[in-house]
Parts: C-alpha cells; structure tokens; sequence
C-alpha cells in the first residue's frame, strides 16, 4: 500500500469511529416530542426544561471538572493510541448508562438539586433523567476527547498535504452520522419503542471502539516501520512543556479561534436539539417527516464540506470561508425568530442554506488551528478550543429548555425567543470572523492562504 494509501486509509478508520460518537450524540434529538408524550401514550413524560439539562449535560464532565483540558495534556503527553483508548471507552461506558437509565429506572420518580446554575437547572428531575443525563455526560466526555485525538491523528498524517480535504471528509462523515440520527431515529423508535435509538447507538460505540483499537494496533506497526516517511512529523518528537501552555495562551489567533468556535456552535448544535420539536409544533410536521427534514443540515455538508475542504486546500480564504458560514447561519435564525409562517418547500431551503452554513465553517476552522499552533501544542490547543465549546454547547440547550417551558401554553412551545437566542450567537460568530480575518493580515497566520505545500 502506498503512503498515501495508507494515509487515507486511516482517515476513513478514525473518521467511521467518530461517526458512532456523532450518530449517538443526536439518536435523541429527533424524538424529543415522543418524549414530552405522557406515560399513557408511551413517551416518558420529560419536560421542556428536563430535556434541555438532558442536551446539556453532555458537557458536564468536560466542563465541571476540567476533563477536555486534562485530555489534552494526556494526548499531548501519553500519545494518540493511548488516549484514544481511553475516550472510546468513556463514550460506549456512557452510552450503556445512558440506556440503563431509559430502559430499568422508573419514570415517575423523582429528584432534588440543590444546584439550579441560577434557575437554568430544574430544582426538581425525573431520576431517570437524572441517571441518563450522568451517562450522557460522560459519554461527551469520550466523545470530545475522542475528537481532539483523531484531529491530531488527522494532523499527523496530513500536514503539509491534504490537510483540509482529509478534516473535510473527516467532518463529511461526522455529518453523516449526524444524519442518520435524525433520519432513522424516528423511525426505529416507531418500530421498537422509545428507548431502542439509544441501545441502537451503543451497539454502534462498541463497534466504533473496536475500529480504533484496530487502528492502533496498524498505527504502532506503521511508526516501527518507519512510518515517518508518510505521517509527517512523529506523533511525540516534541514534548509539550509549561512554556508551551503558556504561549499558547499568549495566541491571538488561538483565542479567535476558540470564541469563534464556542459562537458558532452555540447557534448551530443546540438548535438542531430543538429543530424536530420546531417543526412539528410550528408547521404541524409529523416525527418523521420532521427529523428528514432537519437531517437536510447535516446530509449536505457530508458534500459539502469536503468540497469546501479541497478548495481551502488549494485557493486558500479560510478566514473568508469562515466569516460566510457564519452570516449565512445568522440570517436563517433571524428567519425563523421573524413571525412568518414559512411554507414546508421554504423551511426546507432555509434547511439547505442551514446546511451550507453547517459546511463551511468547520470545512475551514479545524483546518485553521494547524496553521496557528504548533503541533506539538496541537493536543492541548484542541481540548481548551472544545472545552470553551462545551460551555456554549452544556448551558444554551439548558437555557432554551428553561425558556421554551415558560414559553409553552396548552403543551405548544413558541420558539420565537429561542430563535433570537439562537441568532445573537450567530451574530457574535460573524464579529468574531471578521476580527479573525484583520489579526490573520497582521499576524501573518496564512488562514487566506493554500494548505497544500506539496501533492504527496
């Protein structure tokens, strides 16, 4: 096999493990309704602002105890393989506590907490929400972690090459999973009752967890045998010290970077949560339909973030690509917050321009990072960029469940103010762009510029 082969070959192995993690992640999104059903008629009797800690809480771990940041360092420290282990692991354990909750603890009981975060956290929870937002927590824990390590992977095999192509596909096939969620989810719910999408999704983490392992067993056998001479530079040459923590966080660009990407997110993630629900309660839209429908966002940027990726490769405008993304998504917000009552074939385009928006900012913002941070920060510059992320993406679905609950009358939520919630990040995503694209002039980052330095 040649080295590009090999490189390749790789890509698409740690990219299917990451698709699992993302099928996971939104295999509840498309059946939130199902959820808020009474009892009687086979939902599980979750509230709005239950649901919204339930979305939230894949960031708890990440966040409250600092694991996204300590994940770097150990990445940065102990290396891919075994970091990587540890994560894919983290997010099958989660899965199955997840299920645990949904499928063997009782619905009807119920929970204190004493800690509301200001009343965004309901003071009282269902335990079995309780127990699956526990699981769910520290499945995001593997998961984010999951994906600083491919991104370094990805790094290692392609700087200097395909760099942006590969985290194009790398990103394709995150969407893919993506979309299978919210298109299948509905549909094996129906079939074999509310819980199944979530035992579904962690059988698919554990086959997800074996591919890696598989990886790492072909990656140990690649660097013994000289793989320097296709991967780039060897995944430990440097060893990351205090000095380089440091001057990281001295990076102008590293600190655009990271709020871009916590704006951004915020206006993108957490909408899709809520996306299935908009539809149904505001276009009278059925489940299925509804998640085909918000599976439009992620199925077009399996296209079109690739394309977006060779051409940042090869023309370069990153900084560019990025800012576009970024108005376009705002715009389709204040769209949906306006008190118009948008025809099904037009919330479909407003879906498609969603899923251009959904393409070109990762298709140039992952790529970016390289370009800012050296690689033997890279571990670390990617879990503090994520767990900024895990901020927006733990405390804006928590504050849309609490609004759309007050916003709720005769069991219908108004998404009005949740849209606007949702545009303002958008907006604060574009002034962040366009800031990123003067420091990119002085700073000399390259962001405008071509990746490919050679066509190895």
């Amino acid at each position: 096999m040649s080295p590009k082969s090999k490189r390749w070959a790789v890509l698409f192995a740690v990219s299917f493990v990451m698709m699992m993690g993302y099928v996971f992640w939104d295999i509840v999104s498309p059946v939130s309704t199902q959820l808020r059903a009474p009892l009687s008629e086979g939902g599980m009797a979750w509230t709005s602002a239950e649901y919204g800690f339930y979305a939230g809480s894949y960031s708890i771990f990440n966040i409250f105890f600092m694991m996204l940041f300590f994940g770097g360092i150990i990445l940065d420290r102990c290396g891919i393989r075994i970091t990587g282990l540890l994560a894919t692991g983290s997010m099958f354990l989660g899965a199955c506590v997840n299920a645990w909750a949904v499928t063997h603890v009782d619905p009807t009981s119920m929970v204190d907490i004493p800690f509301t975060l200001f009343g965004i956290i309901p003071q009282q929870l269902k335990t079995q929400v309780l127990i699956a937002a526990l699981g769910f927590g520290l499945f995001g824990m593997g998961c984010d972690i999951t994906g600083i390590t491919v991104s370094k992977i990805v790094t290692k095999w392609f700087k200097g090459k395909e760099l942006a192509s590969a985290m194009g596909v790398q990103v394709a096939m995150a969407r893919l999973g993506t979309a299978s969620a919210l298109s299948l989810s509905p549909l094996i719910a129906q079939t074999w009752g509310l819980p199944s999408p979530i035992i579904v999704g962690t059988l698919l983490l554990l086959v997800g967890f074996a591919v890696f392992v598989g990886y790492c067993f072909a990656d140990k056998h690649f660097d013994e045998s000289g793989a320097e001479n296709f991967t780039g530079p060897a995944d430990n040459s440097e060893p990351f010290r205090w000095h380089d923590f440091t001057a990281l966080l001295r990076n102008p660009g590293f600190w655009l970077i990271a709020l871009l990407c916590v704006s951004y997110y915020s206006s993108i993630r957490p909408f899709m949560k809520f996306a299935t629900d908009l539809l149904i309660s505001r276009y009278h839209a059925d489940p299925v339909s509804a998640g085909w429908l918000v599976s439009i966002i992620p199925y077009g940027s399996i296209v079109l973030t690739p394309v977006f990726g060779m051409l940042y490769d090869r023309i370069g405008r990153g900084a560019t690509l990025m800012l576009i993304g970024s108005a376009l998504l705002t715009a389709i917000h204040i769209c949906f917050a306006l008190p118009i009552e948008w025809s099904g074939s037009m919330a479909i385009v407003l879906m498609v321009v969603l899923g251009v928006a959904f393409s070109l900012v990762p298709s140039a913002m992952w790529p970016s990072v390289p370009k800012i941070i050296p690689l033997k920060e890279l571990g670390t510059a990617y879990s503090i960029i994520y767990y900024i992320q895990n901020i927006g993406l733990m405390l804006v679905p928590m504050m849309v469940g609490d609004v759309l609950k007050s916003d709720t009358t005769a069991g219908v939520p108004d998404f009005t103010r949740t849209q606007w919630i949702f545009a303002a990040f958008g907006l604060a995503a574009v002034v962040i762009a366009v800031v990123l694209l003067f420091v990119d002039r002085k700073k000399h980052y390259g962001l405008e510029e071509a990746n490919i330095s050679n066509h190895a």
